[in-house]
C-alpha cells in the first residue's frame, strides 16, 4: 500500500521548506522544534528520499524535496477546498410529523411533491396517527378533535362542511341515490342518519362498515357505493372528477383539524417554514372547492 503523508506532516514540510529552518515551522505551528523534525525524518523514510539538508542552524531543499515542494502545497490547496465545499452545502434537517390517517391520506400524500419542492433541505416523516393514539416526541402533531397535550404552540388548522360523495358514474344509474345506492360507513353511523333524515329517507339495511371515514371515500371512489365526505378529505377527487356530491344537504363538520407543536421547536425557522407551508395548501384547497 502506497504511502499518504498526513496533513500535519504536509503542513510542517512547507513551512519547514519555506522558512529554510524547522526552528521557524514550529514557531508557526506552534508546535515544538522536536515535533517537526520528528515528522520530516518519518517523512523521508515513508517516501525513501531525503528532503532536506540539515546544518547546524538550518534547512535546505535537495533536489527531491524541491521537487515535492510545489506537489504538497497543491494538497493542502485541495484539502482546504474540499473542507470549505463540504461546509458549504447545507445541513439537512428531520422533522415528524404526527398526522391524522384520514389527514394524510387525502390531504398531504397527494403533495408529497410539493413538501420536496418547498423545503428541499428537510426530511419529512409523517406518522399516521387514530384516535387515542399519541406519537412520542413528534416535532408536530395534525390532530382531529383536540391539539395534543403539552404543545408548546397550538393553532387551528381548519375546519370543514361534511357531506355524501359517490362516483359520478355510479349516479348516472339511478335517480334515488339514497334509496337505491349501497351506503358506506365508518362506525359512527351518526353522519348517515343526519343526511338520511335531511332526505327525508328510510333504510332498512345497514350498509356496508368500513372502519373508517377514509376507506369510505375509497370505496366510493371505487364505485362501491356513497360514502360520507367532506370539503377538505374529498377536495381533490371532487376537482378531479372522481367524486361528485349527492343532495343538496351539508352539515359543518362537528370537530376542527388543529396544528400542535413540540416545544423543542419553539423558535425554531424550520416551524416557520412547515406551518406556512401547510396553511398554505388549505388555503389553496378551500380555494379550489
Amino acid at each position: 500500500m502506497k504511502y499518504h503523508p498526513t496533513p500535519t506532516a504536509l503542513r510542517m514540510f512547507v513551512e519547514a521548506a519555506e522558512r529554510a529552518s524547522f526552528a521557524g515551522a514550529a514557531r508557526a505551528l506552534n508546535v515544538t522544534q522536536a515535533a517537526v523534525s520528528k515528522q520530516m525524518a518519518n517523512l523521508e523514510d515513508r517516501l525513501g528520499v531525503a528532503l532536506f539538508s540539515r546544518t547546524h542552524r538550518s534547512v535546505t531543499l535537495t533536489a527531491a524535496g524541491r521537487s515535492y515542494l510545489p506537489v504538497a502545497k497543491r494538497v493542502l490547496v485541495l484539502l482546504e477546498m474540499g473542507v470549505d465545499e463540504a461546509s458549504s452545502v447545507p445541513q439537512r434537517r428531520t422533522i415528524k410529523v404526527e398526522v391524522d390517517y384520514e389527514f394524510l391520506d387525502f390531504v398531504l400524500t397527494p403533495r408529497l411533491e410539493q413538501v420536496r419542492i418547498q423545503m428541499p433541505e428537510i426530511d419529512v416523516i409523517f406518522i399516521p396517527a387514530g384516535p387515542g393514539r399519541h406519537i412520542p416526541q413528534s416535532d408536530f402533531a395534525i390532530t382531529y378533535g383536540h391539539p395534543r397535550p403539552g404543545a408548546a404552540s397550538i393553532s387551528r388548522l381548519c375546519s370543514f362542511t361534511v357531506f355524501p360523495v359517490a362516483r359520478p358514474s355510479l349516479l348516472k344509474k339511478t335517480t334515488e341515490p339514497f334509496n337505491t345506492l349501497q351506503l358506506l360507513h365508518d362506525v359512527d353511523t351518526y353522519w348517515w342518519n343526519c343526511f338520511l333524515q335531511a332526505e327525508g329517507t328510510m333504510r332498512s339495511d345497514q350498509g356496508i362498515i368500513l372502519g373508517t371515514g377514509a376507506l369510505a371515500i375509497r370505496g366510493a371512489i371505487a364505485g362501491q357505493g356513497i360514502a360520507i365526505g367532506d370539503d377538505l378529505l374529498c377536495a381533490d377527487t371532487l376537482a378531479a372528477g372522481e367524486l361528485e356530491r349527492v343532495g343538496e344537504a351539508t352539515f359543518p363538520g362537528r370537530d376542527d383539524y388543529w396544528l400542535s407543536e413540540h416545544p423543542n421547536m419553539q423558535g425554531d425557522p424550520l416551524a416557520a417554514t412547515f406551518r406556512d407551508w401547510l396553511t398554505d395548501e388549505i388555503e389553496q384547497l378551500n380555494r379550489s372547492g
